[in-house]
């Protein structure tokens, strides 16, 4: 497997201790020599690593002591960081000497280690812990960063994976990623000049989270608060900002905008068939795209605003509208195979009015043919989409484990929608106890169901029985998140 190994260099500064007579005394106070400051002491675990190519070794300074210092890390006499952290990668096998010089104002010592780099054989090329499970974004607050929690088939949690795997964060206010050809990308609001919103983007290794790539886009190229991203080849890469979808091509760093879609709606976008599909704000229609164009290929029209766009398993489209319904559509021909009309409720929740309703992922989600939904509510329904039956299937406020003013805050919410997992059928939520310091008092929900559906011949209608369970529960783990991502959906 595939390694980050963390090795911890620890120096400290000693500091005198003195003593005084007290008060009552009759004696002359003692006074303390001058504090003489001492040079830092470093120390390292082992004067020699092994490591795969493919593997990295985070090298971390910490300090007991208040004086400052400052860090020099070399290799082969070129410095390579003056941080206190230094992510150690190598781009062919060899024999490294790394060497840390501390350096405080009482002097300075060096110390070194030896890194060997081995090729990666085939026997020892694992399967990435990251190519199965589900990840969940963190926007993060404008002044932090964003952050990335993943949790495996097992169940098992853990946060902050990009920065466990990089030594370093995300830009702030990251929005949304998609994986394509083993790689991930994510789009950020902010770059390098946070006061602004010119984004930025990382690429990934999709198995082994390793940035490959990193870019704070220039305010000369023209993103103005990017929101979602696809991607149809590494050249390719689809963005939604606030004034339109643009084409961005890493070979050359530069950007062009489709004409057309100057009010893309703030939303996820989806890719079949090699073609980008995408909803236009107040609109009854999507755009189509092809690879490589920089114009609408063509538009699908519907019977309300388009709030959500999916892939289906079958490689079709999923649609919905506000006008209450839920459309499949064939990405090759552009026709509506069918529609199912909803009511009540469930109805309500393809809508994107009233604004607080809207949410930033699609207002649907699917395993097979049976779709879920939730817009920005604790409430959970489902629709069979063969058997055109709906129902509600859980309210989430009456399963997860948090005192009673976790929901009565007034402005605990649902975060984004439901998302359910494509493989297991499990629905997870997340909810936030409210806004600012409120955010960080959240839950991860998952909850599985069973569902009977009986059909009545004599009334010929269906009727549903379910039973929901909450399957598992993560507390604390959320900052803001964008969007819940299955990594089965990008692997077919």
């Amino acid at each position: 497997m595939k390694k980050l190994y963390l090795l911890f260099i620890v120096w400290g500064l000693m500091s005198s201790l003195f003593s005084a007579c007290s008060d009552d005394c009759d004696c002359i106070p003692y006074q303390p020599e001058p504090e003489v400051p001492t040079a830092p002491v470093v120390t390292i675990t082992n004067s020699e690593y092994t490591m795969l190519l493919t593997d990295s070794i985070v090298f971390r300074a910490n300090i007991t002591s208040e004086l400052p210092a400052t860090y020099l890390w070399t290799i082969g006499g070129q410095e390579v960081s003056t941080d206190s952290i230094y992510v150690f990668k190598a781009d062919a096998v060899g024999v490294y000497t790394l060497q840390v010089t501390v350096t405080n104002e009482a002097g300075n010592q060096i110390q070194s280690v030896q890194v060997i780099v081995k090729e990666i054989t085939k026997e020892e090329t694992p399967e990435g812990k990251y190519k199965n499970g589900t990840f969940i974004l963190n926007e993060g607050l404008i002044g932090t960063y964003g952050s990335l929690i993943f949790i495996n088939p097992d169940g098992n949690i853990t946060d902050n994976v990009y920065f466990r795997e990089n030594g370093k964060r995300l830009w702030s206010l990251t929005q949304d990623l998609f994986i394509h050809n083993n790689k991930m990308y994510i789009i950020a609001q902010k770059g390098d000049d946070a006061s602004m919103n010119y984004g930025a983007i990382t690429i990934l290794n999709a198995e082994t989270l390793k940035e490959v790539f990193s870019y704070s886009f220039p305010p000369e190229l023209g993103f103005t608060s990017p929101t979602h991203i696809a991607v149809l080849g590494e050249d390719n890469i689809y963005i939604r900002d606030e004034n339109s979808i643009s084409v961005f091509h890493p070979s050359d760093l530069s950007m062009t905008r489709i004409a057309g879609t100057e009010k893309a709606h703030k939303n996820t976008m989806a890719v079949v068939d090699g073609k980008l599909f995408a909803a236009i704000y107040n609109q009854k229609s999507l755009v189509v795209i092809e690879k490589g164009k920089t114009e609408i290929t063509t538009t699908i029209e519907f019977d309300g605003n388009v709030s959500g766009i999916i892939k289906s398993s079958d490689d079709k489209l999923w649609v919905s509208d506000e006008s209450g319904k839920i459309s499949k559509v064939d990405p090759n021909s552009y026709e509506i195979i069918a529609s199912n009309q909803l009511t009540g409720e469930a109805a309500e929740r393809l809508k994107l009015n009233p604004p607080s309703s809207q949410a930033a992922a699609p207002h649907i989600t699917a395993k097979g043919d049976t779709l879920y939904m939730s817009a920005t509510k604790p409430s959970i329904y489902f629709h069979i989409f063969s058997k055109d039956t709906t129902a509600l299937m859980v309210d989430a406020t009456q399963y997860i484990p948090a005192s009673p003013d976790y929901f009565e805050a007034q402005n605990f919410q649902a975060y984004n929608t439901c998302a359910v997992d494509p493989v297991t059928g499990r629905v997870f939520l997340n909810t936030l106890k409210g806004w600012g310091g409120l955010r960080h008092n959240n839950h991860i929900s998952i909850f599985d169901f069973t569902i009977v559906v009986t059909y009545n011949k004599y009334t010929k209608k269906y009727k549903n029985t379910i039973t929901p369970r909450l399957c598992k529960d993560y507390a604390n783990y959320l900052d803001y998140p964008a969007n819940i991502y299955f990594t089965h959906n990008f692997q077919h």
